[in-house]
């Protein structure tokens, strides 16, 4: 299976299905079994941050409080969790998980270089001049470069990866996502209801 751009998933449905567009292209693309970069991306970082809340599970380690887990310079990960000699030997004895996280993070970091690429391209293509697009390649160049310092760290918090190379890119292209309630909090929200009725 290939996976593609939700844009070239979408010709290449219509290609194959006949359709031209809109819904039916989808329906066609998700038919065919075709998914697109951001969807793989997704269901791999879920699928990774499932396997490391049972694993954690396992060992005792609590779940309430983010753990961030990050690549050394030699490829291994490391965390500064109280539970760091847990987690570190979980990742040394599972060479497997490792290789997915590596993974993962490999995969959110190059999705956070195609979100600045696409930003820079539109930016670029609205310069007025020289100078705005000279400004605009220095820009981009310096946040790539740090979303490329940040590849290798991700968060596992309230049950989810987070991706510091995407938060980074998101921030810096002023997408602040959006506030959440944490499951921890949802849970505590409910107990207070459930207490007062």
């Amino acid at each position: 299976m290939v996976d593609l751009s939700a844009a070239a998933r979408q010709q290449l449905a219509g290609l194959v299905g006949g359709a031209k567009g809109g819904t039916k292209t989808e329906q066609t693309a998700a038919s065919a079994g075709i998914r697109s970069f951001d969807e793989m991306v997704q269901d791999r970082s879920q699928a990774l941050a499932d396997r490391l809340k049972s694993a954690f599970t396992k060992l005792g380690i609590p779940l309430d409080e983010p753990t961030k887990l990050q690549l050394d310079e030699l490829g291994q990960v490391k965390t500064d969790s109280p539970y760091k000699k847990k987690i570190e030997k979980l990742f040394a004895d599972d060479p497997e998980l490792a290789k997915e996280f590596k993974d993962v993070a490999g995969l959110n970091a190059m999705k956070a270089a195609q979100k600045a690429l696409e930003a820079f391209e539109a930016e670029k293509r609205a310069a007025k001049d020289d100078d705005a697009r000279d400004a605009a390649y220095g820009r981009y160049t310096a946040r790539i470069m740090t979303s490329q310092d940040l590849s290798g760290t991700m968060t596992l918090d309230d049950g989810k990866l987070r991706s510091a190379s995407r938060e980074f890119m998101d921030r810096s292209l002023g997408e602040a996502p959006a506030a959440q309630a944490s499951t921890k909090a949802e849970q505590v929200t409910g107990q207070r209801v459930s207490r007062t009725v």
